[in-house]
């Protein structure tokens, strides 16, 4: 059994996708950053959920990156959070600031972040 060790900077996620050059396909490959950002959890009326008043996401470039103190200033982004948004425990966040990582996915007109650690900062986004 081998153990495989890996950093920050290593977790991308690579996505295989099929452009078409002519007539002879092309495979080429796309990551997606680990990202890091805090926010405010919001239920967007179509059981979807949104991280509004986020920080721009900062890739983590380090293995355990220090969590951000509870009066971490807010931004002006928004994101689409998806993923297992059940398992992370997500809609009893709504309201809350939390701080989150996840691997993002540029897209209209929000960008996805497909959660991977949802961390509570305050209980309220004031």
């Amino acid at each position: 059994m081998t153990s495989m060790s890996t950093t920050a900077p290593a977790l991308m996620l690579v996505l295989a996708t099929l452009v078409l050059a002519g007539t002879s396909p092309v495979l080429t490959a796309q990551t997606m950053p680990v990202v890091m950002t805090v926010g405010c959890v919001e239920m967007d009326g179509r059981d979807g959920v949104l991280l509004t008043r986020a920080t721009d996401p900062t890739a983590i470039d380090e293995r355990a990156p220090d969590q951000p103190p509870s009066d971490a200033p807010l931004g002006a982004e928004t994101l689409t959070l998806v993923g297992t948004l059940e398992e992370f425990g997500v809609a009893n966040h709504e309201g809350h600031k939390v701080w989150v990582k996840g691997l993002l996915n540029p897209a209209a007109p929000h960008p996805l972040l497909n959660l991977t650690s949802i961390t509570h900062l305050s209980p309220s986004c004031d």
